[in-house]
């Protein structure tokens, strides 16, 4: 399993394993996922393309949780699923608000200022206490775009774009 990012066109990314914890089969995952009982003992995700069915789960701090998998039982087996993402159908995602995106969908937008300046595209959706700031890769390198009304001025998923206002001292 060498996969390292999702496929974005019909699963959503729900976790990300980080590696084995102990020797019995449990693997260490940060959570990209705000449902509450997403990672339930019986609950089922994805990975590669193979369902896996959760038979232990655990929250340890903040996005951190250890998981087990069943048939996964030794920690040389949960060590093949080490920086592996963990996905669900996108059908299976709960629809947003008007106005709100799951970051699978705004990771790639093109990112075009209101003075039409092409800043790039955006690769990073990064999580802060108060709000996300979108990590934008140009020709003239990144940019930290908060993602707050005053900067962000429309979404258009169609068109694959992001409009920002640029804010002294955001370059």
């Amino acid at each position: 399993m060498q996969q390292t990012t999702p496929d974005p066109t019909d699963h959503v990314a729900v976790a990300r394993i980080l590696g084995p914890h102990g020797t019995a089969g449990q693997l260490n995952a940060r959570i990209h996922s705000d449902a509450p009982n997403r990672f339930e003992p019986g609950e089922k995700l994805f990975c590669n393309g193979a369902l896996l069915q959760i038979t232990y789960s655990k929250r340890t701090r903040g996005d951190q949780i250890i998981l087990q998998f069943q048939n996964f039982n030794t920690m040389d087996k949960a060590r093949t699923l080490s920086g592996q993402w963990l996905t669900i159908p996108q059908e299976a995602v709960a629809p947003l608000s008007e106005g709100e995106y799951f970051h699978f969908q705004l990771l790639g937008l093109r990112v075009v200022t209101d003075l039409d300046e092409v800043l790039g595209v955006i690769t990073e959706v990064i999580e802060t206490g108060s709000n996300d700031v979108y990590l934008v890769e140009g020709e003239n390198g990144q940019v930290l775009i908060p993602a707050i009304a005053s900067v962000v001025l429309e979404i258009n998923l169609e068109q694959g774009e992001m409009l920002v206002h640029l804010m002294e001292g955001l370059r």
